[in-house]
């Protein structure tokens, strides 16, 4: 009897300290989850440089969607580039979703995105004739939008002062040659006359930007709070 009293209180002591063991278990995964949710940055405000950017600003923001997953974007630019004879102004916007493998708004991410990039191009000392076959040089400018679909694999780091990097690729629809239009002078019988013309041209280069779409290649830095 007094053994099978022995077994049932060891038995018992031994579920009870079990049972405690198993609450201090839970209450220590629940303070740490509680800490990396405090650690957690939702916000990140930075520049990046590259392609084709070039140099612009960027804003980034953590939800709670798929477990602090996903993370909405948008990026800013504005620029000038001036190949021979072209002078380039250039405006790149980009929104989108950046989806983290892990949960912490941090690492390894995939990103999907719309790209604009608008162009306001400016032709000097190019040829242009009008319907009457008179041609002249002259100056002629044109705008053209560029939009796209971007892919890319990124990874950023974690803390309040961040790094990322980004590499993909924007797929749409990139112009060889253009139809411009300006206003052009020749001299006719000693006297200089003006007229209005057209010409094909063939679209300037860009840096990053092909005939199947726009190489994206990146780094930048910031503050995450």
């Amino acid at each position: 009897m007094k053994n099978l009293l022995l077994a049932t209180f060891i038995i018992c002591s031994t579920l009870v300290y079990a049972q405690e063991l198993e609450q201090e278990a839970q209450e220590d995964i629940e303070i740490v989850d509680s800490l990396q949710l405090n650690s957690l940055k939702r916000i990140a405000i930075g520049v990046k440089f590259g392609v084709p950017n070039i140099a612009g600003l960027s804003i980034e923001g953590v939800t709670p969607l798929l477990g602090n997953r996903v993370a909405p974007f948008f990026d800013y630019s504005s620029f000038d580039v001036n190949p021979d004879e072209v002078e380039v102004g250039l405006s790149y916007t980009e929104f989108g979703a950046n989806i983290y493998f892990g949960n912490k708004g941090k690492g390894v991410y995939a990103g999907i995105g719309l790209g604009s990039l608008s162009t306001d191009l400016v032709f000097t000392n190019i040829e242009l004739s009008d319907n009457n076959g008179n041609s002249g040089s002259g100056r002629a400018t044109i705008s053209q939008d560029i939009s796209t679909t971007n892919i890319k694999l990124g990874i950023k780091t974690g803390g309040r002062f961040y790094f990322r990097l980004e590499l993909g690729y924007g797929i749409g629809d990139i112009p060889e040659t253009i139809d411009v239009r300006g206003d052009f002078s020749y001299r006719e019988n000693g006297q200089t006359i003006t007229g209005s013309g057209t010409n094909t041209e063939e679209f300037p280069t860009i840096p990053g930007v092909g005939t199947s779409g726009v190489l994206i290649g990146n780094f930048g830095f910031g503050i995450a709070f």
